[in-house]
This record gives C-alpha cells, sequence and structure tokens, in this order.
C-alpha cells in the first residue's frame, strides 16, 4: 500500500482556530483520536526469521511474508498501535496541566466536551493489556526522494492481530520493545484524506515500576496507562502536526496516484495562510535501523 503526505507545524495557541477551520472544511466535527504505539528494534537479520513460531498464528502468514518482502534485508523499526478509549482523556483531564507545561492540549476555547463521543467518564483509565486483540502491526518504508514528486510518498504496511500475544510474536519474529509513546490529537475525514492535527506525549519517567531495563529499552511494556496528565509533550513547546494523508491501494497505477496528489495539493492551496503544508523531512522519517 502507499501513502502520500503532507505535513504542517500548527503551535498551541491556534489549535482552536485550526480545528474550527478543518471542521469547516471538511463539513464534520473533530473525531477524538488517541492510540498507543510500542516500538520495536531488530534484533536479527529480516533473513532469518521464521513467521510459523510463536503467537504467529493469529497473524495472517501471506501479509507477513508481504512485509518480509518488503523488509529486503534491510533492517527497520515496526511499531504495534491500538487505539485508546477516549474516556481516559476525560474533560477534566484536558484542563489539567502537565508537569511545568501549560496544558498536553494548549489553550481551552475549543471545549472538550464538543469533540468527544462518549460522555468522557472520569474513572480510572480502561486496563490497557498487552494481550488485546485490537493491535495491529504498521510498517512505514523510507520516503522516496524529495522532487520526485509533490508529496511525500512512501510504502506502509498495516496488520491486524486477530489472535495470540502480539508481544510474544514481536519477540519471536526478532524484534525486542524499546519504547512507547501516546499519540492524541483530533482527526478529520476531507474525500480521500484523512487529517489529523496531533502531538506525541511521552510517558512518565520511570518510577522504580521496573518496566526500564539496564539498557535503556523496556523489558515490557505498561500494563495500564498511566493518568493522562502525567503525560508530557515530546516538543518543548506543546506544538501540534497538521497531516494530511491519503493511502492509494496500488501505487503502481499512475492515474491512481495522479488523483491522490492533485487532492493533497489542492488541500495546500486552501490552507494557504493558515498552514503551510509541505513535504516531510525525508530523513526524519527514516525508519531504518543505524
Amino acid at each position: 500500500m502507499h501513502e502520500l503526505l503532507l505535513f504542517g507545524q500548527v503551535t498551541a495557541d491556534r489549535q482552536d482556530q485550526v480545528l474550527k477551520i478543518l471542521a469547516g472544511l471538511a463539513g464534520m466535527q473533530p473525531e477524538r483520536v488517541v492510540r498507543r504505539h510500542l516500538v520495536f528494534k531488530p534484533t536479527i537479520s529480516p533473513n532469518t526469521r521464521n513467521t510459523q513460531i510463536g503467537a504467529s498464528q493469529g497473524i495472517q502468514n501471506r501479509q507477513m511474508q508481504s512485509l518480509q518482502g518488503q523488509l529486503q534485508g534491510e533492517l527497520f523499526y515496526l511499531q504495534l498501535v491500538r487505539d485508546v478509549d477516549e474516556d481516559w482523556v476525560s474533560p477534566s483531564h484536558e484542563s489539567s496541566k502537565a508537569p511545568n507545561q501549560t496544558g498536553v492540549n494548549g489553550s481551552s476555547g475549543y471545549e472538550a466536551s464538543s469533540v468527544f463521543r462518549s460522555s468522557g467518564a472520569q474513572g480510572p483509565p480502561e486496563e490497557d493489556d498487552a494481550k488485546s486483540h485490537s493491535w495491529s502491526v504498521r510498517f512505514n518504508d523510507l520516503p522516496e526522494v524529495a522532487g520526485r514528486r509533490p508529496v511525500t510518498s512512501r510504502m506502509i504496511s498495516i496488520i491486524d492481530v486477530s489472535d495470540g500475544d502480539p508481544i510474544a510474536f514481536m519477540n519471536k519474529f526478532g524484534y525486542n520493545l524499546i519504547s512507547e509513546y501516546v499519540l492524541e490529537g483530533h482527526r478529520f475525514a476531507h474525500k480521500n484524506m484523512n487529517l489529523l492535527l496531533h502531538r506525541i506525549l511521552r510517558f512518565p519517567a520511570d518510577s522504580g515500576s521496573g518496566q526500564s531495563d539496564k539498557s535503556g529499552g523496556l523489558k515490557a511494556p505498561w500494563k495500564s496507562l498511566p493518568p493522562y496528565n502525567s503525560f508530557s509533550p515530546l516538543d518543548p513547546s506543546n506544538a501540534l502536526v497538521l497531516e494530511a494523508s491519503i493511502r492509494i491501494q496500488d501505487g503502481n497505477k499512475p492515474e491512481t496516484m495522479t488523483l491522490g496528489m492533485g487532492e493533497l495539493k489542492a488541500f495546500r492551496d486552501a490552507m494557504k495562510g493558515v498552514v503551510e503544508m509541505e513535504v516531510g523531512d525525508r530523513l526524519a522519517l527514516d525508519t531504518r535501523v543505524r
């Protein structure tokens, strides 16, 4: 699958303004997005992996074999991704402040209640079991060289985990967990585009929980998410990224790629003066292990 993208930066004080502009452009209210990402690093050559062992019975083997072919002997980081119940970011948490920050959600002019589809229970976060069946394996290839197209273009693979322990599978596949983070933001659907205004949140520093190992990696993911207001933005300025993306099933069809690039360019033109949408930095999006 091919993915075409453009990126723009939004300062924290303009978050509400940009959300309203995107809502008017897309003709919909923003949809809350909270995703947990587990980052894995390979420990062995992809040519020696055997996808028939461990917990792989819950993942479609044909898709994993296709992914092995895409790796082509290179070492890439892979991720396990799952959606987090939006109740974790309750209205009470929205107004709370992260340590040494103005609050991970920036200004509060855009009322949290207007972007929630549920009531936003204020109890403890739901247990986030690492054996949950809602995980998916995600691979992002190195983007094409800039200049060939007016947008960022890369190959991606997203494989749902239907059964079994995804952490055990990744270990048997030759990957070890090294870090995790939470993506938090709002999403819009506009034509064939997915518009995502988001920020990356870092987990709180380990305080004797036994999650980290001596090498700086992780022995195991957090069994359940810490409170929302204990996270801190990866960007100290609390800025957000606006990502416009289109996924194309068959990138070998020039007419489909041209249509996708045309939609992204039209969106870039429509956002001039609001957010400058640009091609992403190829090295910043590099997922190869060095």
